[in-house]
């Protein structure tokens, strides 16, 4: 009896252990996947997109947020919901446009290194990234980081007359969050 509840137990241990790597195994065909599709859009070949989750219009909205300082170079798909997370960054608010306002973007802090913005704490006040969308690059510095409650929600509205790039990732806890700002510095 007791060599039974063992093996289960160990079985169970074994298994708990291992189910972070077969979602990160799963998450990681899924963005080979949109990679795929939206490189095969970009040359204008039709995409199957039979194994996303995401719509063609969602890909052709697509654009990308680089940030140097931390090795981030990350697909942003136009709308945030949890199969969407699993694959990129995603924005938050609907219909944004790159420099106008406060552009917002949604990213899961992921437990394994660089993946989505699980660095983003490593990012400094007065670093630059990069928004590119349809062609153009928008560069936006860095002006501050602070960790706010899930609850202020204040941070993702526009300010009048300012142009700006709103992150936002869980803290390690997941109690809170994460939130970069970065103001316009260069835009086409």
């Amino acid at each position: 009896m007791k060599k039974a509840l063992g093996a289960i137990l160990l079985l169970a241990g074994i298994g708990l252990m291992l189910y972070p790597f077969l979602i990160e195994r799963q998450q990681a065909k899924g963005t080979e996947s949109l990679e795929q599709a939206l490189a095969l859009i970009d040359t204008g070949e039709p995409a199957n997109l039979d194994e996303l989750p995401v719509s063609q219009k969602d890909l052709e909205g697509t654009f990308s947020l680089e940030i140097p300082s931390i090795g981030l170079e990350q697909y942003i798909l136009p709308e945030t919901t949890e199969e969407n997370l699993n694959l990129a960054l995603t924005q938050i608010k609907p219909g944004q446009v790159p420099g106008q306002g406060n552009f917002t973007i949604a990213g899961h802090r992921g437990w394994r290194d660089g993946r989505h913005f699980s660095n983003l704490s490593e990012v400094a006040i007065g670093e630059q990234v990069m928004l590119h969308a349809d062609g153009q690059t928008f560069v936006y510095e860095i002006t501050e980081s602070a960790v706010i409650p899930p609850t202020a929600v204040e941070v993702l509205d526009d300010q009048p007359d300012v142009d700006e790039l709103t992150l936002i990732t869980c803290t390690v806890s997941g109690k809170d969050r994460l939130a970069v700002k970065g103001k316009l510095v260069d835009s086409p």
